[in-house]
């Protein structure tokens, strides 16, 4: 994936805080899973508009990825990047930047495999025709199930 292509569409603030550093002053590398948790939190609640919390169906996560780059430190202004690149049968694709929005500079890449789930029956399920037109909408491009 050259997430550097991507016209990121969504983006979260973070904000840092002193219980997210390790003895050397840095965001602890398992933090930054967190900080991509919101980012796409906030994206699927904008997208999908509140459904994965009311309807029968739900998103898990099947993959997780994350490349690191720089530190981040208390100082830095962090932001989520987010953006859903590929939609296949029952799963999604998507990546997200951490990045210093003073600098520019990004500090991690995750990707990441959510599969559409239902929560009654316990078992993967087709993608929602509605979830992939909202999201197809809301990224404003076509989808597909590869890169």
């Amino acid at each position: 994936m050259e997430y550097e292509k991507i016209n990121f569409k969504h983006t979260t603030p973070v904000q840092i805080r002193f219980n997210d550093l390790d003895v050397f002053a840095h965001v602890n590398n398992a933090v930054f899973q967190e900080y991509f948790d919101l980012g796409r939190l906030y994206y699927l609640q904008k997208v999908l508009d509140g459904e994965l919390k009311t309807g029968e169906n739900t998103l898990i996560i099947a993959s997780v990825k994350t490349d690191f780059m720089e530190p981040v430190l208390l100082e830095d202004n962090i932001v989520v990047k987010t953006s859903v690149y590929a939609i296949g049968e029952k799963s999604l694709r998507m990546v997200q930047v951490l990045k210093d929005a003073n600098t520019g500079n990004d500090k991690a890449v995750c990707e990441s495999v959510m599969v559409a789930f239902n929560k009654k029956l316990l078992q993967s399920v087709e993608f929602p025709e509605k979830w992939k037109n909202n999201i197809i909408s809301f990224e404003d491009k076509v989808l597909t199930g590869k890169e």
